[in-house]
Order: structure tokens, then C-alpha cells, then sequence
């Protein structure tokens, strides 16, 4: 899904019929029947796909049910879906829905073709208000804390399945019928239909075109032709039967039309990057327990996460509460800075940058629902100021080069970032109107409750060792601390600390803020400002700006030195708010603020996933270092149950969310929120491959 430049999508466009039903003037197509598309959806595809029954079984209380699905459209489907199961499938059942599509609607046509079914209202206006921008890639969405989680991969069909990595229940294959739509139903299509599916993976389609037919049993899927829904003749359901040895068994062929077809070639994403193979998930139980090192915001987003689908979680945290290290600033600022071209570290941080957005907006209205009253995020828009020439420069070529939605950034000009912040600017920039700031300490401490999580503090976790079934957390003194079936580490820098990760190349990078007390004179800024530093809007009469950045620096106290620094930024890049606030008597003599540490990787992407065995893998990979194209024939070797969750150094907001997802996919056995390239770009066994590669291993 790689390109080299970013790019909104071609959206759908759209007529509407005598009954304002949507039809795509592209292909000259209707998106759902004239009769009834919920009565069609609730026919071809949950009947023929033996829902809501399936629900019902205890295999799927253990790990979602994963429906995949071609042509989101309207996203009828997704909701009749999402209704069915709300209605018929056990409370601790969950559902994720993958969905491809290559021409999404814009946002108003999506409102308007909803309104057509008011039974969905309550489940549309939730779509809506989750709904993602143009952006070609993965969209992960949550609904109903967490239950049903939808899976929208914007893009091409076959190009998008091809980089998903997921176990599929049932296949929707709709979208646009071959005849209007014939370059969706390719043979690539179909080979990531039979490498995503399993035994009993079963699909449906309302078609019954020969091409159909004929790709699903190329694929292995036994299919039967049956009475199509309303005027339509005939429809297309079938099943993946395989036998002992994993091979598709075709017992009956009921539709003697259907020419007899060559098997498609089992697709074998990992054969060019075997070192990046994911490790076999042994025990499917979502009852095991898991112990997570460190209650920052990647140790509590990934503690949330799967918490909600049923794991028993321990929270270790050496401090006396979550959010007290890097993640315990006042203010973080959720925003981006893309490189000029859209490189792995680009791509990632665009998703999780989406991600994060909808994942903040969720949290705020759940605890909007209860007793806590604060503010944890506000999306009050943030300025990339173009503060230096060189800056200028690749503002303007990365404008120049790529094409983004208003919504996600666009360049303004010095007067135009001067409105938006409310106070004079000397410099252009760019605009993210949907970034803002948020409170990572106070975010940390709620994410770490849950029923399914246990929280201990004071605890310093000194050592791991390996028992008989999972881990064992030892302190200082040997003493056994807790046991678990496996162990995340998330505790940023202090990961080094451990025998089994002491080889990653992760850097402690010392930072200080500082907070300025308001005064009633004090000028209003209305959004983040970001140049060499930045500075947020005051919060309870308080700004915060920073950061220093000190490389091989560990000392903890605030420094004077450092909070000049910072003022100093503040001066040269907005010379008159900075005068403005000396004008009102804001103090800024008086030390005031917090020093952290972020945790950085050597390509500033984090570290997400399995724990590799430095020693087995360089042994295993070992004919790198003399020829990078030869790629071995070995399997990599990972630390059973022990994963790694680190290296998100000043981005945190941005890039936690996403991984905790990641993290949540390994284990739990979901689809992947990320194209296999991106997930790929944080395995930390990345370092080990390049570092054979280059011979420095």
C-alpha cells in the first residue's frame, strides 16, 4: 500500500434514485437492493453465513468473531451486523469487522444514505461520528466499549487483503457486481480469501457470476448456488472444508456449470521476511494472566486494551500511582510531522495519529458518563510553525508533493496561523485542525482501571525468569513478586534492564517542561503552537511549554538553565505573546515544572511485539552478513509469552493507542490494525536484521 507521496482518495460519487436510494455514477451500480438492503444484507449474507447461530458458540468466546467484507459502501452491512449481534450473541462474545473500500463515501452522502433506516439510528450516528477521513490504509474503530470493533482498510480489495494478517469466520463478498466491477474480482483476491480463511470459514455473495464462482473453489471453498434474495435468481454461499493435513476437501460439486479450476497457490507473505513471522499462539483461553511492567501510557493503553477482551491483567508500576514518569507531564500534544515523502515512520504515525484522535474523543465521552468531570483531551487544533528557513522549505515541498484532506492539515499563512492561535505570528505553517492536547497523567491513571485489571504500585520488577508455564517477576532480593502466563514490558527506558532485552538499542532522552502561572492579564492562546518546542493553551491558569531535549543525561531535578532554554524558544519563535506575558506579570523566575525521560529507538519508531532471542536469531540469520539477498531458511526465535512494548519517545499520544492494538492482535488472536509492512516496521527484531545486514552484528 506504499506510494511515494501521500494521497486523499477518490470518494464515491454519487446520484439518488425516485426513493433516494444511493447509486454510483462510476459503475452505473445500486449499493443495496431496491427491494430491501436490510432485508437483503440480514438474507444473503448473516443467513447464508449461518448467523446469528454461530454466535452461540463457545469457540468464539475465547477470541473475536472476524467477519471480512468487500465493499464497505454505506456500511449497511457492518450495521445490520453490529445490530444482529448486540441482539442474539452472548455478552462476552465480540465481534471485528474488516471491511475494504477502494471509493468511500464522503461523510454528508454516508449521513443521508443512513437516514433511509431509522431502526440503525442509534448505531449509524455512532459510524458517523467515527468515520475516517480519505486516507488510504487501516482504520481501527471501537464501539461499544470495545465489544465490537470495526476494521475499514481503505484502498483496493485485493492490494488491501493482501497485507492483512487476520484469521477470517465469514466472508462478505459484496461491492459492485463483476460485471460492473470486474477489476475487484482478481485471482490475487481470492488468494488472500484462501490464506485468510480456516477451517469452516464460510462466505456468502449475492452474486452468482461464473468469475465468482470459480475463484472461490480455486480457493478451496466448497460452493453451492442457492435462490438469490427478491427478483435475483440465484446468489453464491459456500465453505472452507480442509482435511487432517490443512488440505481443502471439495466433497460435492452442487452447480455442474461451474468448469472445473486450478487450485490457487497458497500465498506465503513471510517467505521474503521469515524473521518477522509472528510466533504460533498456543493457549487460544482469553482467561490467562498477564502481567504488564510499567503503568505509562503504552503499559495502561495496552492494560485497556486487553482488558476488554477478557485477559486478567496485573499493572506493575515501581511509583505510587500510573503516569508518573514520562507519561505524568501536565500537557502532551497529540499532533504529527510527516516526512516529505511516506516512508514506514510516516505511514505509522499518520494511523496512529487517526487512531489516537478517536481513541481520546471515546475516552472523554465514557468519562464524561461518570463522576470524573476533568478534561483529558482537547482536539483545539495545533500549528506546525515553519519557524526556521530550512523548515520554510520542506513545508513547502511537502505541500507541494502530497494531497491531504483540510481535515487532517493544509498550510497557512503567518496571518491565517495568527487567527487560529489568537495572537500575532511572524512565521507560515501548517494547520491540523483535528490535533490538540491532552493529559497523559490523568489519561494513564483512568485507563488503568478495569474490572479485568489489577493494579500494584511500589513494586520494582528486578528480574524475569522463566516457569514451568509463563514467567516469573522477581524483585531485588529474589523474592517472587507474581506469576503470569505471560509478560508485556512497558516501562520505557528501564526495559534494558532486563537479561532478555538488555541488547535493544533504545536511548534515554532527558526533557523538562515548564509551567508559567497565569494572571487575569495573561493573553489568551487558543491553539498548540509548536516550533523548536511548543506551547499549549493554559489549563486550570497554567502554561506549559517545552522541551528541552538532553541526550546522556540522567539527572532528575528541574534545572534553571533548562527552563530558560525553554523560555528562550518561546521568545524566538512568538516574540510577542512571549513579551505579552512578561507585560502581565506571569512569573517566570520561579522553577517550575517536570523533567521525563522518553525512551527512543534509533529510527524514532517504537518497539511493538514477541521479545526475540538475540543469540538464537543472530545464529539462525547468521547468512545475512555475507549476502542480504539469500534469505535464510529458519524460523525466528521469539521468548515464549514475553512481548515488548517501548521506544515511544516524545510521541507517545500518537503512536500508544495504535501499538497497544498491535499487542492486542498477537495475543488475542484479532485481526492486525496495521498493514503487515507497518506492523513488520516495529517488530524489535528489526535492529537484529539490520544489524546483520550492515555486518556491524
Amino acid at each position: 500500500m506504499a506510494n511515494n507521496h501521500y494521497q486523499t482518495l477518490n470518494q464515491a460519487k454519487l446520484h439518488w434514485d425516485e426513493s433516494q436510494r444511493p447509486i454510483s455514477q462510476a459503475f452505473d451500480d445500486v449499493y443495496f437492493s431496491k427491494a430491501s438492503g436490510l432485508d437483503e444484507t440480514r438474507y444473503v449474507f448473516l443467513q447464508h453465513n449461518g448467523l446469528p447461530e454461530r454466535w452461540q458458540k463457545t469457540t468464539f468466546i475465547h477470541r473475536p468473531f472476524v467477519i471480512a467484507e468487500t465493499g464497505f459502501g454505506t456500511g449497511l452491512n457492518f450495521l445490520c451486523t453490529w445490530q444482529a449481534f448486540i441482539q442474539h450473541a452472548p455478552e462476552d462474545a465480540r465481534l471485528h469487522f474488516v471491511s475494504v473500500e477502494k471509493f468511500p463515501l464522503n461523510i454528508n452522502d454516508l449521513e443521508q444514505s443512513l437516514a433511509l433506516w431509522p431502526e440503525l439510528k442509534p448505531l449509524a450516528d455512532q459510524l458517523i461520528a467515527a468515520y475516517p477521513l480519505p486516507i488510504p490504509g487501516f482504520h481501527r474503530r471501537h464501539f461499544d466499549q470495545g465489544r465490537v470493533q470495526l476494521t475499514l482498510i481503505q484502498g483496493d480489495a485485493s492490494e488491501c487483503f493482501s497485507s492483512l494478517e487476520s484469521r477470517v469466520d465469514a466472508w462478505f463478498l459484496d461491492g459492485f457486481a463483476p460485471a460492473k466491477n470486474p477489476d475487484m474480482w482478481t485471482p490475487e483476491l481470492f488468494q488472500s480469501i484462501r490464506r485468510l480463511s480456516d477451517k469452516g470459514t464460510t462466505v456468502a455473495t449475492f452474486t452468482a457470476a461464473g468469475i465468482v464462482r470459480n475463484g472461490l473453489k480455486a480457493a478451496g471453498f466448497e460452493v453451492k448456488k442457492v435462490k438469490g434474495f427478491g427478483h435475483k435468481r440465484h446468489m453464491v454461499c459456500g465453505e472452507l472444508i480442509l482435511d487432517a493435513e490443512g488440505q481443502a476437501v471439495q466433497t460435492v460439486n452442487p452447480a455442474p456449470d461451474v468448469v472445473p479450476v486450478e487450485p490457487l497457490p497458497l500465498a506465503k507473505p513471510w517467505m521474503k521476511t521469515p524473521w518477522f513471522k509472528p510466533p504460533c499462539t498456543v493457549n487460544h483461553s482469553n482467561k490467562q494472566h498477564i502481567a504488564i511492567i510499567g503503568a505509562g501510557i503504552a503499559g495502561t493503553t495496552t492494560a485497556q486494551a486487553l482488558a476488554r477482551h477478557g485477559f486478567n491483567i496485573t499493572l506493575i508500576e515501581q511509583h505510587d500511582q500510573a503516569g508518573k514518569e514520562g507519561s505524568g507531564n501536565r500537557q502532551g500534544v497529540l499532533y504529527i510531522k510527516l516526512g516529505t515523502e511516506p516512508s514506514s515512520h510516516s505511514r505509522f504515525y499518520l494511523s496512529g495519529f487517526e487512531f489516537s484522535r478517536h481513541y481520546f474523543n471515546n475516552l472523554q465521552k465514557q468519562l464524561s458518563r461518570t463522576d470524573f468531570k476533568e478534561l483529558i483531551w482537547q482536539a483545539c487544533g495545533v500549528l506546525q510553525l515553519a519557524y526556521t528557513e530550512k523548515e520554510v522549505k520542506r513545508q513547502k515541498r511537502f505541500i507541494e508533493r502530497n494531497n491531504f484532506p483540510d481535515m487532517l492539515l493544509k498550510a497557512v499563512t503567518a496571518e491565517q496561523a495568527s487567527e487560529l492561535s489568537g495572537t500575532p505570528l511572524q512565521q507560515s505553517g501548517l494547520w491540523f485542525p483535528q490535533a490538540g492536547w491532552a493529559r497523559p497523567d490523568i489519561i494513564c491513571q483512568q485507563l488503568s482501571q478495569h474490572s479485568n485489571i489489577k493494579r500494584v504500585t511500589g513494586q520494582f520488577v528486578d528480574k524475569l525468569q522463566p516457569a514451568d508455564s509463563g514467567w516469573s517477576l522477581l524483585d531485588k532480593d529474589g523474592k517472587t513478586l507474581l506469576k503470569a502466563d505471560q509478560v508485556i514490558i512497558a516501562c520505557a527506558a528501564s526495559t534494558k534492564h532486563f537479561a532478555q532485552t538488555a541488547w535493544l538499542p533504545t536511548k534515554a532522552i532527558r526533557g523538562q517542561t515548564t509551567y508559567l502561572q497565569t494572571t487575569a492579564q495573561t493573553p489568551e492562546l487558543k491553539t498548540v503552537v509548536c516550533h523548536e518546542g511548543y506551547i499549549a493553551p493554559a489549563l486550570d491558569n497554567t502554561l506549559c511549554l517545552g522541551a528541552s531535549f538532553n541526550l546522556k543525561d540522567d539527572e532528575k531535578e528541574l534545572r534553571e538553565s533548562d527552563q530558560q532554554h525553554n523560555l528562550n524558544l518561546l521568545s524566538e519563535a512568538m516574540p510577542t505573546f512571549a513579551g505579552q506575558l512578561n507585560h502581565s506579570g506571569v512569573d517566570t523566575g520561579t522553577l517550575s515544572g517536570k523533567v521525563g525521560f522518553r525512551c527512543a529507538s534509533p529510527d524514532y519508531v517504537p518497539l511493538t511485539g514477541p521479545a526475540p532471542v538475540y543469540k538464537e536469531m543472530l545464529e539462525r540469520f547468521a547468512l545475512l552478513r555475507h549476502d542480504a539477498t539469500k534469505v535464510p531458511d529458519a524460523a525466528p526465535a521469539y521468548y515464549p509469552g514475553l512481548w515488548l512494548n517501548t521506544g515511544h519517545g516524545s510521541r507517545g499520544l500518537a503512536s500508544a493507542p495504535l501499538c497497544a492494538e498491535v499487542l492486542a492482535a498477537y495475543i488475542a488472536e484479532q485481526p492486525m490494525p496495521l498493514e503487515r509492512e507497518l506492523v513488520n516496521a516495529l517488530q524489535p527484531s528489526r535492529f537484529i536484521i539490520r544489524g546483520l545486514i550492515r555486518d556491524k552484528l
